[in-house]
């Protein structure tokens, strides 16, 4: 900054890392510092929500294909905004020499302002029309130069009369989408797994022993042998820090047996996978990054744990997702997307033959709990141990009688107690009482403790 700019500055009040939620409203300040007479052609300020998709490519070049990697790369950036509130401070003014600030106001839309065309050809998986505002989102993609980025500030505009160069002032906000659900307990969802029908015992008889058999109807050991239908029980909507619980029953689809085997749960997998794409550039070019992360949350084997039929199993107690900065809610908007699948990996065991379950569902995360609602809720969890409140304060009435003096209570011989037992103390202390009294110790010197002093000791204040 040259001497005489003028320098612009942006405070927001209260913590200016605060997450702020749909509706909640912005206030702060804007100071202006001129050090010599300004022209201020305007200063406004603008409340902004964006999305920022960059990436890049090589350059092909035909017959030279081999050396693409080596080649310069073009770079393409998209920039969309999601709203745009915008103040204007002073307009056609002239500032002496001083220290300027204005107070300002804004509060965070319910949803976008902006549409595209519907010609736009983004792809389902990108919003077109108005939708309710993605949270503060920033990822580098696998791309030289890829980013993703959603992000919510105001910027503070400074345009002075003449050539001179325009001053900015940005401050980030820091957003989270609300929770708007009546209920906070997830919402269980069978599925009937058909298609993954479990024949344990493999039919080795021929074609003519199955026609005879049926002609003289004289009973098989195919009877015997069960047909397991499985059926997982999992919640499609989870927000961070809730029970996430996944149970299983299976069925017996083959009537007349009563002299079942009893399954046996051998293993369990739990992965759940992240995917998120960008997407830049104009109606003819459009490149598109995806990123893709899986992460196994749960793997357990050789659990040997018995599985009766027509009988629901909790798989997982206490299951939860942690709140961190990868656990973003579920959200698409105009150029960039991301969504979750959960991959549930069930091993069965029938007498000495094996077999697994395998099911990929859809997992939206929700925006977290307030955390005045997660105080409140209480737990529902046969393995979590009840926690008892503490219990209320109750003030009581001071005792009359002083404590004895430290030097009167371990020292070695018997010595009279001072009154002022806390006047020595760097003259704070005030007299407790005028009368002496003269008291002895009453434990003997030899059940007495002696200190000892160890060189080695270390000591924390």
């Amino acid at each position: 900054m040259s001497a005489g700019s003028p320098s612009v500055r942006i405070i927001v009040d209260g913590d200016p890392s605060r997450l702020y939620r749909q509706g909640e409203i912005v206030r702060g300040r804007v100071i202006l510092v001129a050090e010599e007479q300004e022209q201020v052609k305007s200063l406004k300020l603008n409340f902004l929500g964006t999305c920022i998709s960059k990436t890049t490519r090589p350059f092909y070049v035909s017959g030279n294909d081999r050396d693409a990697n080596s080649l310069t790369r073009r770079e393409y950036r998209e920039k969309t905004n999601l709203f745009n509130i915008e103040r204007t401070v002073l307009l056609g003014y002239t500032l002496g020499p001083k220290k300027y600030s204005w107070g300002f106001e804004f509060k965070f839309p319910e949803c976008t302002e902006t549409r595209h065309s519907r010609w736009a050809g983004r792809g389902s998986r990108y919003s077109r029309e108005s939708h309710a505002l993605p949270p503060s989102f920033h990822l580098h993609t696998d791309s030289p130069g890829g980013e993703a980025i959603v992000s919510y500030y105001i910027q503070a505009k400074l345009i002075r009369r003449g050539m001179r160069e325009m001053k900015r002032a940005t401050q980030v906000l820091a957003y989270h989408p609300s929770l708007r659900c009546a209920s906070y307990a997830p919402r269980i969802t069978p599925r009937v797994l058909y298609n993954q029908t479990w024949k344990p015992v493999k039919d080795t008889r021929t074609a003519m022993d199955k026609v005879l058999n049926k002609v003289s109807r004289k009973p098989t050991t195919r009877a015997s042998t069960p047909r397991i239908v499985p059926t997982l029980y999992y919640p499609e909507r989870i927000s961070p820090g809730q029970n996430l619980p996944l149970s299983l029953s299976i069925s017996n689809s083959r009537q007349g047996n009563d002299d079942q085997v009893q399954c046996h749960l051998d293993s369990l997998t739990v992965i759940i996978s992240t995917y998120t794409t960008s997407m830049c550039g104009n109606l003819f070019s459009q490149p598109e990054d995806n990123v893709t992360k899986h992460v196994t949350c749960i793997s357990k084997h050789d659990l040997n744990q018995p599985l009766p039929f027509d009988t629901l199993a909790k798989l997982t107690t206490n299951f939860r997702l942690v709140d961190d900065a990868e656990c973003v809610p579920t959200f698409n908007t105009y150029t960039i997307s991301r969504h979750y699948t959960m991959t549930i990996a069930v091993g069965l065991q029938y007498q000495n033959q094996k077999f697994t379950v395998k099911a990929t569902t859809p997992l939206e995360i929700l925006p977290r709990i307030p955390r005045a609602d997660i105080t409140g809720q209480i737990s529902d969890h046969h393995d979590e141990v009840p926690i008892e409140p503490l219990p209320l304060y109750e003030a009581t009435e001071g005792c009359g009688e002083s404590a004895p003096d430290y030097d009167t209570v371990y020292s070695l011989t018997p010595t009279s107690s001072r009154p002022y037992s806390f006047a020595d103390i760097g003259g704070y202390g005030t007299p407790l009482s005028t009368s002496a009294s003269t008291s002895g110790v009453a434990t003997s010197i030899s059940e007495l403790e002696r200190p000892t002093y160890n060189p080695r000791a270390t000591w924390y204040l």
